[in-house]
């Protein structure tokens, strides 16, 4: 019990750093193809990110085209990231698909946006920030490209209607309570890539029925392994690794099966 409160504190305070953020100032705004205003902030020499408005919960809705480059007094921009909290609370956003110039999903990016349905991430995406995601509790399958190599803590968190994940191939942590509460979820797909699970990354499963490990070492859990998912769970693992998982004074207590 004192495990899962220090867990919701951890939660709850990173949900009040989401609020103390500071308001980053546009330098312009665009039309962009699917007819919403969108904020800009240049971060680089020709490069910048859409940033937070005051007025986006109010004036966005429907499905939004990110463009890949918007020009503003005569020069072209290309557009890498999307900034902290920059869609944040937009109820109204039903989908978003970003272009294949963009490298940064940042910190609760698209937070309680609770009506967002499908999220299109490039090929090029490298980072998901932290609490990116956070209530979006209408999304159903999340696809993240291969290209990601970092994600961030609580990415995920509370997506309870989402049914599958497509897990990164690239990366090499699955971040401390990613995937919390998202409770739809069936089956988990690890890649082999993956050597670290933070706590509670699956926890407040309802749904879950195995759990596959393709990699022939088997992952740390940074916490007791019941605060990741329950022995109660099959653990799925290629033949060759079997003996490693059987032998992990962690993974032998689980399930065991091979592929």
């Amino acid at each position: 019990m004192k495990k899962i409160f220090i867990f919701f504190s951890l939660a709850l305070m990173g949900l009040a750093s989401a609020f103390a953020q500071p308001q980053i100032e546009p330098d312009f705004s665009s039309v962009c193809s699917t007819g919403q205003v969108l904020y800009y902030r240049i971060v680089d020499y020709g490069e910048v990110s859409v940033c937070p408005y005051f007025q986006y919960p109010e004036m966005l809705g429907g499905f939004i085209k990110v463009p890949r480059t918007v020009k503003h007094e005569g020069q072209n921009y290309v557009v890498t990231s999307i900034a902290d909290s920059a869609f944040a609370n937009c109820i109204r956003i039903q989908g978003v698909e970003l272009p294949n110039t963009m490298f940064v999903i940042g910190d609760y990016a698209f937070d309680s946006c609770t009506d967002l349905r499908i999220i299109e991430m490039p090929k090029t995406l490298t980072t998901i920030g932290e609490y990116a995601f956070q209530d979006c509790v209408s999304l159903v399958d999340v696809v993240m490209p291969h290209s990601v190599v970092e994600l961030g803590a609580f990415a995920f968190l509370n997506c309870k209607n989402v049914r599958h994940f497509v897990i990164s191939h690239a990366l090499t942590e699955i971040p401390e309570g990613c995937f919390f509460n998202c409770s739809s979820v069936t089956n988990y797909l690890i890649p082999a890539s993956v050597s670290t699970i933070g706590c509670y990354a699956f926890g407040g499963y309802k749904a879950l029925k195995d759990v596959t490990f393709f990699g022939a070492v088997p992952p740390m859990p940074v916490c007791d392994t019941e605060l990741t998912f329950g022995r109660d769970i099959p653990v799925y693992v290629t033949r060759k690794a079997f003996d490693a998982y059987k032998s992990s004074y962690i993974w032998g207590q689980y399930q065991l099966k091979e592929m």
